[in-house]
């Protein structure tokens, strides 16, 4: 009987937290401050080209705030995000794991989709999203059995994304990875812990090159573009939540 209660309550919240996590993905990403999009001017930080540092807003945004329309459509989008939270919090709900993991998991979900929407459509992503992870980490804290893993696991996203920029530095001359990625893979490790974050990183390296692939064969894209890293990485880390936590374990693939 007490379990039937709890999968219902646990289901309720995840209509719940679909509908507004669903509808706030849009609404808050339309509302963000315009300060936090503003990046540094590639051209000005060249130090031969003579002008002054200066950060600047992307285009795409300036020209939507200005027509005073929609930066993200609320047409399709919050359907399809309402239909995607629904489906990931239902099942974290019949699948169990207790009703505080299914809601840190979805707000952890609700930040890095703010994150990928900002990188595919500005190339941009606020500092503060990274903060919002770090913060939300803490609810993660209890399910590590090793106290110090947190921070390991920090640790361990920087150390390779950094690797992994030097690497892209010395063979091809300009950097593999954004410092939002590197941003974004610290504080996912700080959140997954070690094995976590390395099974994060594989996933989303994996979904990227597909996805380039995908693109430059349908000639959307080349080879020398830049394409934005993070809507595979939250694709990847919403992969993980439902079927590969603490899977590292399960498969004695703990670091």
């Amino acid at each position: 009987m007490q379990y039937s209660i709890d999968l219902v309550l646990r289901i309720v919240i995840a209509v719940i937290c679909a509908v507004v996590f669903g509808n706030g993905s849009v609404v808050a990403f339309n509302r963000i401050k315009t300060q936090w999009f503003e990046d540094w001017d590639e051209d000005s930080i060249n130090k031969d080209s003579g002008i002054e540092p200066r950060k600047i807003l992307p285009i795409k945004l300036v020209e939507a705030d200005a027509d005073g329309r929609q930066r993200l459509p609320s047409s399709p989008w919050k359907y399809a995000f309402t239909g995607y939270f629904a489906i990931t919090g239902l099942y974290l709900a019949i699948r169990g794991g207790g009703l505080f993991f299914e809601i840190s998991v979805l707000c952890v979900l609700f930040i890095v989709l703010e994150m990928a929407i900002s990188d595919q459509l500005y190339r941009v992503v606020p500092d503060e999203f990274s903060i919002m992870l770090a913060i939300a980490a803490a609810a993660f804290v209890e399910y590590h059995e090793k106290w110090w893993e947190p921070a390991a696991g920090a640790a361990l996203g920087l150390g390779i994304s950094v690797a992994v920029l030097l690497l892209g530095m010395l063979l091809f001359k300009t950097g593999s990875i954004g410092g939002a990625d590197i941003k974004f893979f610290t504080c996912m490790g700080l959140i997954t812990g070690r094995t976590g974050i390395v099974i994060i990183y594989i996933l989303t390296t994996l979904l990227f090159a597909v996805h380039s692939a995908v693109l430059i064969a349908t000639h959307r894209s080349t080879i020398k573009d830049r394409n934005p890293m993070l809507p595979a990485a939250c694709a990847a880390t919403t992969i993980y939540f439902l079927f590969l936590w603490n899977i590292g374990d399960m498969l004695l693939l703990e670091l």
